[in-house]
């Protein structure tokens, strides 16, 4: 009988039953309470309409209010990040002089090679051609456009960097004049070979195969790229204080032409070949982070042939604050250098990331990797007979990013490249004009019969200003900010606060355990006058 009055059988004393008991102890609990509309459940006086009554307003008060936190919480978890702008400028010098790479039209000289006529005897009579001939023309093929020849070996040795650059423009014939910080010096002291998809390019002030590449990347056949060079920069924490203005990647202390880096280019008619890359002669060029590996095919301008380009660039930095290292990188949209780390890449950014994604899914797709891509010293190379599976691993690469069709769920299919959380671009605007160097040459009064079909380009590359602005990410709505709107929404619909649960904790814990203690199962409630009421007898 837990509803009535029982009798103690030692004592003779009557007390009320659990029920009682507990309904006496909540009309405590709702007299003392900060909570609102709740102390109107627990009064005696109230009538059983009036109860309901402030039941359903509290009930859907409680609604509204989890209602919205729970889409205040979507919001954090959803989008927990803002890109703004610093609160300060940041100099050109904190930052390296971005890594220039040069790729000439011209990739074989005909005078040595005539890419042109060889193409037309394999095509006329194959039968002619010599398997040293046929090997030849194979491999020159991968640097010229892609769908010229696509019936040749699928696969291809080391011996195919010989042949490059053997045939290629050499680098003392193309890169006639160099300067850095608008002073004379030796283009070999600024330039060195590096290889990409366009064959063999020059690139300046681009890290050295030892500081881009990991051990797992078999690099031994590839053009030597600068040899050692330590790497006194990096992403996240820049260049050193104690470093002064000679450091590597070289970094521009001024703004303007006047702290520009120029190149002199030369290219030589009889050499150009028009079959190969199509109508467009010159050079390409691709401006990028020291310590990505160029991919010229993508990004890049042109330096058409006799003609100045000037290039104003204007750096971008993206920088990410510390208070979102606690959050996953798929919420704050980045990597943090610790966080990722690439197979073949020492440092993580989201270019190398998409260079080794595409690497691994041509190596499934083909069961090998383009020449250019990084590789393991077991890995096969695409030959020509490959160009048509190359492409369409780069389409499943895409298809595998987009995924519209939701056909690839599982993240580890997809490349997942997200940007590093400090990433470093350069913008460029460009502008260029009729390079007439043949009316100085005869100012100076230079023999023209020392330079039979040969054809100049300039190219000068300088800041546009002595300091930028970057951008950074902060936390939007951090674990502050949550208490903060999920406080204010309690209070507003009812008057809960944290000390509201302290009371309900006090009223289940210490206030209960004293008056059983002070009062046994007699006065649970803690209230003889309440047990005695006449009201409460009746009830």
């Amino acid at each position: 009988m837990t509803g009535t009055v029982v009798e103690d059988a030692k004592s003779g004393r009557k007390y009320p039953g659990f029920r009682k008991n507990f309904v006496a102890y909540f009309a405590q609990y709702s007299d003392n309470t900060s909570i609102h509309g709740v102390r109107y459940l627990g009064q005696y006086a109230r009538s059983i309409v009036e109860r309901l009554s402030w039941f359903v307003v509290i009930g859907t008060s409680l609604y509204l209010c989890i209602t919205l936190i729970l889409a205040t919480y979507d919001k954090w978890v959803a989008s927990p990040v803002i890109v703004s702008f610093a609160r300060s400028p940041t100099p050109i010098w904190q930052i390296p002089f971005p890594a220039v790479t040069v790729c000439p039209e011209t990739k074989t000289l005909q005078r040595v090679y005539n890419y042109t006529h060889e193409y037309h005897r394999f095509h006329e009579n194959p039968e002619n051609m010599t398997e040293e001939e046929r090997d030849r023309f194979d491999k020159i093929s991968l640097v010229c456009n892609s769908h010229l020849h696509t019936v040749g070996d699928k696969f291809v040795n080391d011996s195919l960097f010989e042949v490059f650059r053997e045939l290629a423009p050499p680098f003392e014939d193309v890169l006639w004049q160099c300067k850095w910080l608008n002073l004379n010096e030796t283009c070999a002291s600024l330039l060195t070979e590096v290889l990409t998809e366009e064959g063999v390019c020059f690139t300046f002030n681009m890290v050295g195969n030892e500081a881009l590449y990991t051990k797992n990347a078999y690099q031994s056949a590839t053009p030597s790229q600068f040899g050692i060079r330590s790497l006194e920069w990096s992403l996240e924490t820049g260049y050193s204080d104690k470093l002064g203005k000679d450091t590597y990647p070289k970094r521009s202390i001024a703004a303007g032409q006047k702290a520009c880096f120029s190149l002199l280019m030369t290219l030589y008619e009889p050499d150009m070949d028009y079959l190969c890359k199509g109508a467009v002669q010159g050079f390409k060029i691709l401006l990028h982070n020291p310590a990505e590996t160029p991919r010229v095919t993508q990004h890049y301008f042109r330096a058409p042939l006799n003609q100045e380009v000037v290039v104003v660039i204007k750096p971008d930095i993206m920088s990410t604050s510390e208070g979102l290292r606690g959050y996953t990188p798929n919420s704050r949209k980045c990597f943090f250098q610790n966080e990722r780390q690439l197979t073949f890449f020492q440092m993580y950014t989201q270019k190398n990331c998409q260079v080794e994604c595409l690497t691994n899914i041509t190596l499934q797709y083909c069961g090998c990797v383009a020449f250019h891509m990084p590789r393991n010293e077991t890995t096969k190379m695409c030959g020509p007979g490959s160009n048509l599976c190359l492409k369409q691993a780069e389409a499943e690469m895409n298809a595998r990013e987009v995924d519209l069709e939701r056909t690839h769920t599982d993240i580890n299919e997809r490349c997942n490249c997200l940007p590093s959380c400090t990433s470093l671009t350069y913008n460029a605007e460009l502008s260029q004009a009729d390079f007439n160097w043949p009316k100085v040459f005869e100012g100076f009064h230079v023999n023209f019969s020392e330079f039979p079909g040969v054809a100049m380009s300039r190219v000068m590359f300088f800041f546009k200003e002595q300091q930028f602005i970057t951008s950074e990410r902060n936390e939007l709505y951090g674990i502050t900010d949550f208490l903060s709107s999920c406080g204010g929404l309690l209070g507003l619909f009812i008057g809960f606060s944290a000390l509201s649960i302290l009371e309900i904790v006090y009223f289940l814990s210490l206030r209960l355990l004293g008056n059983l203690k002070n009062y046994g199962r007699q006065f649970w409630s803690g209230s003889a006058e309440l047990i005695n009421d006449e009201s409460y007898k009746n009830e």
